[in-house]
């Protein structure tokens, strides 16, 4: 269940990072970059067969912001209007993100099965400790 909550939380977090990634921190490269990150984790998620799939494709999607970090506390410094933002709240500039936000809600169900199908081994727990870690490190 706590597995559950914690991917849950990252759904919800998405609209909330909508200000990061990108090689500039320009507000819409910085999103397109965190989609295209997140759009990876779940299709590696889709694919994962066994609980080192698992562990693989959570550690490559917290590599992955840990890398869009900086950037992404630098938009929410300068964007602080985008902080407390929901998902169908997206400003008029961030329309055409719209449909790829909206297209990783269903897909995420899948990702919360596979997170309880492993949820129980070791290296499993510790990859989503090690992501729930990084995203409560941007949030600050």
């Amino acid at each position: 269940m706590k597995r559950i909550l914690i991917v849950s939380m990252l759904f919800l977090a998405l609209p909330a990072f909508q200000a990061c990634g990108g090689k500039s921190n320009d507000p819409k490269a910085v999103t397109g970059d965190y989609l295209t990150a997140t759009e990876n984790y779940v299709d590696e998620m889709e694919k994962s067969e066994s609980a080192n799939d698992v562990v693989k494709a959570t550690n490559n999607y917290t590599d992955r912001i840990e890398a869009l970090a900086p950037r992404m506390k630098a938009m929410m410094e300068a964007h602080p209007e985008l902080k407390g933002m929901k998902g169908n709240e997206l400003p008029e500039s961030f329309e055409m993100f719209k449909e790829r936000f909206e297209s990783l809600g269903p897909r995420f169900m899948g990702v919360m099965g596979k997170m309880m199908q492993y949820g129980e081994d070791t290296a499993v727990k510790e990859a989503q400790e090690r992501l729930q870690k990084m995203m409560s490190t941007i949030e600050n």
